[in-house]
Parts: C-alpha cells; structure tokens; sequence
C-alpha cells in the first residue's frame, strides 16, 4: 500500500472515530464521561457491557486522569483500548486450549482408573505438600537454627530437608502416604535442628484422616500447639492436604469441574469477542444497506438463527475449532468443490462464485457486506445446481464419470447449505 493510501487510511479512521465519539457524547459537552462510555457500548452490544473491563478501557484512553476523555485523548488511545480486548481474548484463548488438553487427559485418565477399578487395583493415596511456616519461636539459648517438618501417618513416619530460616522456613515439599485403613490423624511436626539432628519440638497439629474425605484439596495455615499446656508455642504452617481414596469418582468430579470452566471461559470469550466487535465494527467494517440494518423482524430473526446456530456449533465443531477457522475451511471448501465439479463437467457458474468469494475474504476480512454477498451468491448457486440436476438426472444412466459428476452435484449442493450458514452467520456477528 502507497504512502498516500496509507494517509487516506488513517484519516478516514480519525474520522470515523470523530464520528463514534459524537454519538457517545449523549449531552454535547464535547467530552465523555464513564457512564456515556458504558451506556452507547451497552446499547449497541445488546447488554450490559462489562464494568471491570470498560473501566480499564476508560483509564486507559483517560490520560489526565481527569475521570473524563476529550476528542483528542479518545482517538490518540482507541488503540490501546482496542489491544486490552485483544489480549484478553488471547490469554482466555491460550487458557480454554489448555483447558481443554487437561479435560480429555482426565477423561482418558478415567478411563484407565475405572478399567483399574474392574480388576480390584485402586488408588488410595493421601499427598501433603508442606510449604513453609511463620512466627516459629526460638528454640534454647542459641535459637532454632534449621527446622524440619516430621510428617506420620498410618504408622509411617517422611521428614523434610531441614531449612536455616529460623523462625520463617519455606520447604515446599511434597510427599505421598499410601493409605490402607483411612482412619486416626495426620500428625504434623516442626522440630528444631542442629548439625543434622533434631533438638527439641517447636509445635504439632494433628489433623483427622476423615476430614479429608472429600477428596477436595485442602490448603491452610494451621496454628501449631504444644503438648502440654505448659509449652510456650508459637506460629503457624502452611500445608497442602488431598487424600484421593476413589479415584474414578475424584476425576469424574474433576472432568465436571472443567466442564464448567470451559463453558463459562467460552461464554466471556463469546461476550470478550463481541466487546470488541462493537467497540472497533464502526471503524473497522463496511455497513449492510440501510433496509436490512432498520429492519426489526429481519434483525429478530437473524439474531434468533445466530443464537441457534451458536448452540449448535459449541456442542459439536466449538469444542475442537476456533469460529474463524471454521469460516476459513468453508470458504476454502466452497473453492475446491467448485474447482473439483469444474474438472467433470462445464460449471463455470460455481466456479466463478467461489473465486470471487474467496477474492473477497482474503481481500476484506470481515466485513459483514462481504459475508452477505458471498451468501447471496451460495444461494444463486444452489438455485443453479437445483435446477442442473433435475436437468440432468438421466446421468445417473451413462457411464461412471458422469455418474460421478452427478454425485459431486449432489454433494456439493449439500454441502453449501452449511457453508451459506456460515457466511449468512458472519455477516449477522459482524454487523
């Protein structure tokens, strides 16, 4: 792009942004408070839009940190507002997928514990993480030189590594105890050290084996105590504590846990993804004809298929894919069945149409015109195809090419049906 397309380019966004602040700026003032920030955004998004992100936003473009944003402040930080969105998007985006790779681990892990289960080999371990300890008293004259922690349970007996911090020592080890009869305490000990043998006890607490029940993980600072009331005690520990006794049953609650999660990291991913479409479309996208844009029932019902085939898509193709590479596998199948059809027979219909539409996307990503008009014309197409194949049934009756040729009609009528529901969706979400 030239240096003056370039120009041309930037001054068309400050006028666009020009444009956007007007409308938010409800009292003509000339400057925009929070709540005519929040209100336009809100209206426009169909919902509240999202306190704690647009807060962030407005303290971002609010250099002066006057609680209000001038012209000059709104289109000089528009794109920092812009990258907040986008970085929030890319870190939930990075945190579904990962969540989503420890979902089906622990579905496969299940299914190894449940096949365990069946031949009577269970998993019946307790794990303690002792992390660190704080406000330890000072043992003898010399003062605790390198406490340890002393951890028994069921009759066994691990120990620490001892640490020279005196009275704030962090071991932050982690230790596992097979269990075989799941009753009495877990005794935890901290004792002084020195030259590599305990001294004298600095505090214990004892924690019921049952109270861990739950398989739940369990972390705490826990008060130490003396075994008499005549030991001067002080300070407290922090630990970790999970004891897993069914393990089919621990990650059945675990693949539900994330279940959860991923519905509800997808959900502010849904709502992060349309905060940024209605915070940049104005600038960013060519409008749909005014007919279509005023047009309530037309609105209302392409907002219900939206809606519905949102639900569609997160139970099936959601889980696996990312919307735009979906829409980016239709618009490249929609060339490759126009080309594949084109080698069999004179189609140069479908063809000239999936050109153009792969044209169009890769020079106009996302605009919402783009995606009607490619939907308008997978519509023409259909009509076409219908009308070759009743035409042309008696194929069915010649040799195998055109035998082939026909099915590769068929498909390809079918499968348009999706790819429109695409295209016709895009230019719904991006309006």
């Amino acid at each position: 792009m030239s240096g003056f397309d370039e120009e041309a380019k930037r001054n068309s966004r400050v006028e666009a942004l020009k444009k956007i602040f007007a409308e938010m700026d409800s009292n003509k003032d000339f400057v925009l408070s929070y709540d005519e920030f929040h209100n336009h955004l809100s209206k426009k998004a169909g919902k509240a839009f999202s306190d704690e992100l647009l807060l962030e936003i407005f303290r971002t473009i609010d250099r002066d940190k006057s609680s209000i944003i001038s012209l000059d402040e709104f289109v000089k930080g528009f794109n920092k507002a812009e990258a907040i969105i986008q970085n929030q998007i890319k870190q939930l985006k990075a945190q579904i997928s990962s969540m989503s790779e420890n979902y089906t681990e622990t579905q496969r892990s299940l299914l190894e514990a449940k096949a365990k289960k069946l031949q009577n080999i269970g998993d019946n371990n307790l794990v303690v993480v002792v992390k660190k300890a704080e406000g330890l008293r000072a043992g003898g004259v010399t003062g605790n030189k390198a406490p340890i922690v002393c951890i028994t349970c069921e009759g066994r007996e691990i120990k620490t590594s001892p640490v020279p911090n005196p009275t704030n020592p962090e071991w932050n080890q982690s230790f596992t105890f097979p269990i075989t009869q799941g009753i009495g305490d877990i005794l935890i000990e901290v004792y002084d050290t020195e030259r590599g043998k305990t001294t004298h006890l600095l505090g214990e607490v004892a924690i019921p084996l049952r109270a861990l029940e739950n398989q739940e993980l369990h972390e705490d600072f826990l008060e130490l105590k003396g075994r008499s009331n005549a030991d001067r005690v002080t300070g407290k520990i922090l630990v970790a504590l999970q004891w897993i006794h069914d393990f089919p049953s621990y990650l059945e609650n675990l693949i539900k846990d994330y279940e959860e999660s991923l519905r509800n990291d997808k959900e502010e991913l849904a709502n992060l993804e349309n905060y940024l479409k209605e915070l940049v479309s104005p600038i960013n996208t060519t409008k749909l004809p005014e007919w279509v844009r005023n047009n309530e029932r037309i609105e209302s019902l392409e907002r219900a298929f939206s809606m519905k085939f949102n639900s569609v898509f997160d139970e099936t193709l959601g889980k696996k894919f990312a919307w735009p590479i979906v829409t980016r596998i239709s618009i490249y199948l929609f060339l490759l069945l126009a080309l594949c059809s084109t080698f069999l027979r004179p189609d140069f219909f479908n063809l000239t149409l999936a050109v153009s539409a792969y044209c169009l996307y890769v020079k106009q990503m996302d605009l919402p015109l783009t995606f009607r008009v490619i939907t308008v014309g997978v519509i023409l197409s259909e009509i076409y195809d219908i009308i070759w194949v009743f035409n042309f049934l008696d194929w069915l009756e010649y040799p195998f090419m055109f035998k082939l040729s026909f099915l590769l009609t068929i498909i390809n009528l079918l499968a348009k049906l999706v790819f429109g529901a695409v295209f016709w969706k895009n230019s719904i979400d991006l309006t």
